[in-house]
């Protein structure tokens, strides 16, 4: 089975069924016929607070619980080494302060990220599998620490 962790947006597209969303179902497509969605936990809160602040209907609660049925969530543990150390070295990436297994500063772009942003990429990144984004702000890690694919 194809794994793929979805980016916040990603699952907001979707819902929205717009042409983004048409995009990002493609992009799923392409990547696989039938993949597992796997989404951080942080991504459940995000959506929770959005569902919130955004006051959102009825039947766009009920579109979001029904797409998340099928969805496997990724926890925070202390217990978690994996994921710590995957979100340990994203961000040391992301700072240039990162080094290779020979112990070589790695050149990346210096890049700033939202925490829970990082959070999302270490789930990628500990679990080894692609995420989908349409956030630039994953663009310096791929193709280095992670397979971005991204929706345009």
């Amino acid at each position: 089975m194809d794994y793929i962790v979805l980016d916040t947006c990603i699952v907001l597209h979707i819902l929205r069924n717009n042409d983004y969303s048409e995009r990002s179902k493609e992009a799923i497509r392409n990547f696989s016929d039938a993949p597992a969605f796997v989404l951080s936990v942080i991504t459940a809160g995000e959506l929770e607070a959005m569902k919130v602040f955004q006051t959102w209907s009825d039947k766009r609660k009920n579109a979001l619980h029904s797409f998340l049925e099928g969805v496997t969530f990724i926890d925070i543990a202390h217990s978690d080494q994996d994921l710590l150390d995957a979100y340990a070295r994203i961000d040391a990436y992301s700072k240039q302060k990162a080094t290779d297994k020979n112990g070589n500063l790695m050149t990346g772009t210096h890049k700033t990220m939202h925490k829970n942003d990082l959070w999302i990429a270490a789930t990628a990144f500990a679990l080894d599998v692609p995420l989908l984004t349409a956030d630039k702000g994953f663009d310096h890690l791929n193709g280095t620490l992670l397979n971005v694919l991204k929706v345009i």
